[in-house]
């Protein structure tokens, strides 16, 4: 399960093999053999991973379907810079809508 995920993330940050390999100070072979689940990330590696890539070690080690913060994160990034900054003014506008009904 592992190897599935992690090539999923990996591709969906614009990394290959080799680019999470150096980033991780371990092999291309490394790396091929954590997605091919010939073998595991140990424990630290499997931290920093999620730390790069800002996801779930459930999700990651297939304790988990879904990875909600994830899946935000991905969602957001399809939107452009001005998108963004409408969602924020529609957010602080339907706050303030709130507020004032209390």
């Amino acid at each position: 399960m592992i190897g599935e995920r992690l090539s999923e993330v990996r591709k969906d940050h614009g990394d290959t093999q080799s680019s999470l390999a150096k980033k991780l100070n371990v092999s291309v072979a490394t790396v091929r053999s954590w997605e091919q689940e010939k073998s595991s990330p140990a424990h630290e590696i499997l931290v920093n991973i999620c730390k790069m890539y800002r996801v779930s070690s459930d999700y990651l080690l297939g304790l988990s379907n879904v990875d909600p913060s994830y899946i935000q994160r991905r969602r957001l990034e399809s939107f452009t810079q001005q998108e963004l900054e409408e969602l924020a003014e529609y957010e602080r506008f339907l706050l303030w809508r709130r507020s004032q009904r209390q």
